[in-house]
C-alpha cells in the first residue's frame, strides 16, 4: 500500500513538472515572441506619435545574414557593429555582449510632438524595450542601481514605478517596467504619457491604415527594421525646425512629396540577400500620375550584357517636378540654370525643344563593349524615348546633326541602313562612329554612344536582357506593373570598374569599400501604383553566398 502511495505521489510530481515544463516553454515561447513583436511595443506608445522605428534583431534574420558575403565583408560588418557598440557605451562598464544582449528583444524608437499644454516644447524621443530574459534584465538592473557612477530614486506614476537616473556627467534617464518592455526616455513626460497610453490612451498599434502594414512588418520573411511617419508633412517641418540644414534641401517645395500623408519603410533579410520596401499613403486630393503601362519592347531591347538600366516614363513630368523642387532650393535652381544656358548655347529651349516632347516611356542603359571607339572605355550607352509628337524630337535631332556637321574637327554625318532601320550616324574618320540615332518604331526613338551599341540597338538581340538569368533573379522579387524600374548588374558593373574606371588612381576607393562591392551580385528597384492611394517602391540586393 506504502509502494502505491509512492508511486502515485511520484507520478503527481511527474505530471505537475510535465505541466509546469510544459506552460513554462509556453510561457517563454510566447514572452520571446513578444520581445521581437512591434505590435506589443506599439501599444505603449501615443498615437500622436509622428515616427516610428523597430528593430527586431530576430535570431533567424541574424542567422540568414551570415549566409551572405566573403569573410572580409563579414569582418568588416563585425567591425562596425563593435565601434558603434563601444562609442555607445564609451565611459562605463557595461559591456553590450556580457549585460545587455542577453535580455534584450525588439527595440522601438518613436518620435512623440511637445507636449499638449505645452506647445512650446520640444519633441521627444520614446524607447520601448522587449525583455526576452526577465532574469538577467533583472541582474544588469541591480548592476546599474549597485553603480557608484549612477544615482538613481523611485517615484510611482499610476501605479508603476518610474526610475529616475542620473550619470556624474549630468544626463539623465527615466525609465519603467510595463508588460516585459522597458520604457524610457530623457525626460520623464514621454515615459508617463507611454503610462497613460497602457491606461486607455489612443496607442499607435490601435490606429488603422499604415500602422496595420507597420506591425505586419511589411510581409518580409526576416524583419529587421520597420519605420512608420505617420503624418509626413507634420515630421518633416519637425526635422527643419530641429535641423536648419536640412531646410536646404526644400523638400517641403516638392510637390510630390506634400501629396504623402504617410509612409511605412522596412528592411528584411530574404534568402538571396536583403530587401527594402517602402509605401506611401497619399493624400485624397493628391495628383500623381497613374500612368502604369507594363514593360516589354523596351526590355527586350537590351543585349543581356547591359550592366545597368533606368526604365520609367514621362521625362517631361520629371522635368516640371524638377523645376517645381528648385523654387526654394538654390542648388536645384542652379542645376536648372546651368541646363538651360547648355542648350540655349546651341540654340535649343530646355522646356520646349527637349524635354516637352518626352512624354512615353523611356529607358537609359550602360552596355559592356570593348570594340571601335568603346576600347578605352569598356562600355556604350542608349536611350530610348516613346513620343507622341514625333515632327518636335526630330527637329531636335536635326538640329544636333547640323551643329555636329559645322563641329571643328569635322565629324561626318552619314545615313546608313542598319537591320532595316534608317540610322543617322556621328561618324568620326579616325575612331569610327561616336553617336547614331534613328527610330525603331513610328513613335520609338533611339540615341546610341559607340557604333557597336548603335549597330546593336538596330537589331533584337538573340539573348534579351530580361531572360537572362541574372535580370530574372533579380526582377522576380520585384512585384509589376512597374511605373519605374532600376537594375544594376553589380559583378559586371564592379569588373568594368576595377578594370577601367577605378583603375585611376585619382578616383580609388578604399580596400573596405571595394570588398563590399564585390559581396554584391546585382540590385534591382521598381516604383508602382498598387492603387490610386498608394505608391509602392521596392528594392533588393542580392548577395553573393558565404564563401
Amino acid at each position: 500500500m506504502l509502494i502505491q502511495k509512492k508511486s502515485k505521489l511520484l507520478l503527481a510530481v511527474v505530471a505537475i513538472a510535465c505541466v509546469g515544463s510544459v506552460t513554462t516553454f509556453i510561457y517563454l515561447t510566447t514572452q520571446r515572441y513578444k520581445a521581437y513583436s512591434p505590435l506589443e511595443s506599439g501599444k505603449l506608445v501615443p498615437g500622436e506619435a509622428m515616427m516610428a522605428t523597430f528593430v527586431s534583431p530576430t535570431p533567424g534574420a541574424l542567422s540568414e545574414l551570415q549566409n551572405f558575403g566573403t569573410p572580409e565583408t563579414q569582418a568588416l560588418i563585425v567591425q562596425g557593429i563593435q565601434a558603434f557598440q563601444q562609442q555607445s557605451l564609451a565611459g562605463t562598464t557595461i559591456n553590450f555582449n556580457r549585460d545587455i544582449q542577453p535580455w534584450i528583444g525588439g527595440v522601438m524608437v518613436a518620435l512623440l510632438p511637445p507636449e499638449p499644454l505645452k506647445p512650446a516644447s520640444e519633441s521627444q524621443l520614446l524607447m520601448v524595450v522587449g525583455i526576452k530574459n526577465q532574469w538577467k534584465a533583472w541582474h544588469f538592473a541591480q548592476k546599474i542601481k549597485a553603480s557608484r557612477d549612477i544615482q538613481s530614486q523611485q517615484t510611482s506614476y499610476r501605479g508603476i514605478t518610474l526610475s529616475h537616473y542620473t550619470e556624474n556627467s549630468g544626463k539623465q534617464y527615466h525609465v519603467a517596467v510595463v508588460n516585459d518592455q522597458l520604457v524610457m526616455a530623457a525626460r520623464p513626460e514621454p515615459v508617463k504619457r507611454a503610462i497613460d497610453t497602457l491606461r486607455g490612451a489612443p496607442s499607435l498599434a490601435s490606429l488603422s491604415g499604415n500602422a496595420d502594414l507597420f506591425f505586419k512588418s511589411l510581409n518580409f520573411s526576416h524583419p529587421l527594421v520597420t519605420v512608420l511617419i505617420a503624418d509626413s508633412d507634420r515630421f518633416t517641418k519637425e526635422m527643419m525646425a530641429t535641423w536648419p540644414d536640412a531646410s536646404r534641401l526644400s523638400l517641403s517645395s516638392s510637390s510630390s512629396l506634400k501629396s504623402i500623408q504617410s509612409v511605412v519603410l522596412g528592411v528584411g533579410v530574404e534568402p538571396e540577400g536583403l530587401r527594402l520596401k517602402a509605401k506611401a499613403q497619399l493624400l485624397p486630393d493628391a495628383q500623381i500620375s497613374q500612368n502604369q503601362p507594363e514593360f516589354g519592347e523596351m526590355l527586350n531591347r537590351f543585349p543581356a550584357d547591359t550592366l545597368a538600366l533606368v526604365n520609367s516614363h514621362d521625362l517631361h513630368q520629371l522635368w516640371l517636378q524638377l523645376l517645381a523642387l528648385g523654387d526654394n532650393n538654390p542648388n536645384v535652381q542652379n542645376l536648372i540654370r546651368q541646363i538651360r544656358l547648355g542648350l540655349q548655347a546651341i540654340d535649343l529651349d530646355a522646356d520646349t525643344d527637349v524635354f516637352g516632347w518626352m512624354d512615353g516611356e523611356f529607358a537609359l542603359g550602360a552596355i559592356a563593349s570593348e570594340k571601335g571607339v568603346l576600347a578605352s572605355l569598356g562600355l556604350g550607352g542608349v536611350l530610348l524615348i516613346e513620343t507622341s509628337d514625333r515632327p518636335a524630337a526630330e527637329r531636335l535631332l536635326n538640329q544636333l546633326d547640323t551643329i555636329i556637321a559645322n563641329s571643328n574637327p569635322p565629324i561626318n554625318i552619314e545615313q546608313n541602313l542598319r537591320g532595316g532601320i534608317a540610322v543617322t550616324e556621328w561618324n568620326d574618320p579616325k575612331q569610327g562612329t561616336l553617336f547614331g540615332h534613328g527610330w525603331l518604331s513610328p513613335n520609338l526613338m533611339f540615341v546610341a554612344f559607340g557604333g557597336p551599341v548603335v549597330e546593336s540597338m538596330t537589331q533584337k538581340p538573340q539573348h534579351p536582357l530580361n531572360q537572362s538569368q541574372q535580370f530574372q533573379s533579380i526582377s522576380k522579387f520585384l512585384p509589376p506593373p512597374h511605373h519605374s524600374y532600376i537594375y544594376l548588374d553589380m559583378e559586371k558593373f564592379t569588373a568594368w570598374a576595377m578594370g577601367y574606371l577605378l583603375a585611376s588612381p585619382a578616383i580609388a576607393l578604399q580596400p573596405n569599400r571595394i570588398t563590399l562591392l564585390n559581396s554584391i551580385r546585382g540590385v534591382g528597384l521598381s516604383a508602382a501604383f498598387p492603387d490610386v492611394s498608394e505608391v509602392e517602391v521596392e528594392m533588393v540586393l542580392i548577395l553573393k553566398p558565404k564563401t
